[in-house]
């Protein structure tokens, strides 16, 4: 396996811009409004790659209280710490997570820490401008001299917040018609953020996916404690049924990455749903079923991952051609799309849920036997499974 940098980490800031719901792009945003900062500053391309890229992760310590806009600036001090633990775990250079930490900082030091000056990193600084300016503007459709003119005025308000000399390449790159054009241009705008950086020739092998796929797999199942282990879980049980099916090694990593982000679209369900202690509504089985179709927009942006997108992506389809959300038939699921069906079945089943216990073994296998006959799972490797799980 050997992953672009560039294509693995921009595709997974999908996922946390889902998580952020109010504005699908505002990783991507703050990415680009980030790097063009960095360079009219004068830093170096690796310097400001290393900006862009903590940019597009800055929001990786996201809490559904910040998404919803209950916390206040102190509230944000786990939000920022948790962010720069996970970023710590991962092979990136060591300063990202420092600028993660410290992107809720200001100049003025009224920030989340009440660092002040320039005791806060350079980078921590063009982010935290560049993600306050779209938290505001970011959704913005209508692109006139009043919209300028409010820009202008908003940063006028602030300018005790920032370091002097961003404000002042931020206001020179206001003054450049392109720049505001392209930032409010929302049909090519996502295609910009992407372009922003072009000479990033970092790949990872499968052991570096591994460590960003188990700290997505983090995000996902923290978010409830029902679900705390479910896709680590699932990555265990794809990973070694592969191996009893004589799959080989490479299959077998594909099935355990898939495994941890399978349900990586289940960011953009909100908790109430998810945390929900009884039946759902057929309003609340629709938008959990959304999961599905998020988790393979996220994935399927990343170069070299096309093989993983479809045993990701399709856990919830069934040989009968009743699943969701392609409605694919059997002879359009490959065996180890069904090999991760029965994973994530037994793995549901026989962890705690907000309704119901785990399941006792001889529960588990007559329910997959029931779901087998009539041919939501697939029969012979039901059987064949049932062997390796139990």
């Amino acid at each position: 396996m050997n992953i672009s940098r560039h294509s693995f980490i921009f595709g997974l800031s999908y996922a946390l811009d889902i998580l952020g719901r109010n504005n699908l792009s505002h990783s991507k945003s703050t990415a680009y409004l980030s790097a063009l900062m960095a360079r009219e500053i004068g830093l170096s391309e690796e310097d400001t790659n290393i900006i862009y890229y903590a940019a597009l992760l800055h929001d990786i310590g996201i809490s559904d209280e910040y998404v919803t806009g209950r916390l206040s600036l102190k509230d944000l001090v786990p939000h920022c710490e948790i962010g720069e633990k996970m970023l710590s775990k991962l092979p990136l250079p060591e300063i990202i997570p420092k600028y993660v930490l410290y992107h809720h900082e200001y100049y003025n030091g009224r920030g989340v820490f009440e660092m002040l000056g320039d005791a806060i990193p350079l980078g921590a600084q063009i982010i935290c401008l560049a993600s306050d300016f779209d938290d505001l503007f970011g959704k913005t459709n209508n692109y006139d001299k009043r919209l300028i003119d409010k820009a202008y005025s908003w940063l006028e308000g602030r300018k005790d917040l920032y370091n002097k000399e961003i404000i002042n390449v931020f206001t020179g790159l206001m003054q450049i018609e392109y720049f505001l054009l392209d930032y409010f241009n929302h049909e090519t705008k996502y295609a910009m953020s992407k372009m922003v950086i072009a000479n990033d020739d970092v790949y990872f092998d499968v052991d570096d996916v591994k460590k960003f796929a188990l700290c997505f797999a983090e995000i996902i199942d923290q978010r409830s404690p029902f679900t705390f282990s479910h896709s680590t879980g699932i990555a265990h049980l794809a990973q070694k049924a592969a191996r009893h099916l004589g799959y080989d090694e490479v299959t077998q990593n594909n099935m355990y990455i898939a495994g941890l982000l399978h349900d990586i679209g289940k960011l953009h369900i909100s908790l109430e749903i998810l945390h929900k202690n009884g039946a759902l509504s057929p309003e609340e089985r629709f938008e959990i079923n959304k999961h599905t179709y998020y988790t393979r927009k996220i994935l399927e942006q990343i170069q070299g991952f096309e093989e993983i997108v479809d045993l990701s992506a399709n856990h919830h389809e069934k040989p009968n051609g009743k699943g969701y959300p392609y409605r694919l038939n059997g002879s359009r699921l490959g065996e180890l799309e069904r090999i991760m069906s029965v994973c994530d079945v037994y793995q549901a089943l026989t962890e705690n849920r907000p309704y119901r216990e785990p399941l006792p073994t001889e529960k588990v296998w007559s329910i997959i036997d029931d779901m087998a006959r009539d041919d939501s799972l697939d029969k012979l490797l039901t059987e064949k499974l049932k062997h390796v799980f139990s």
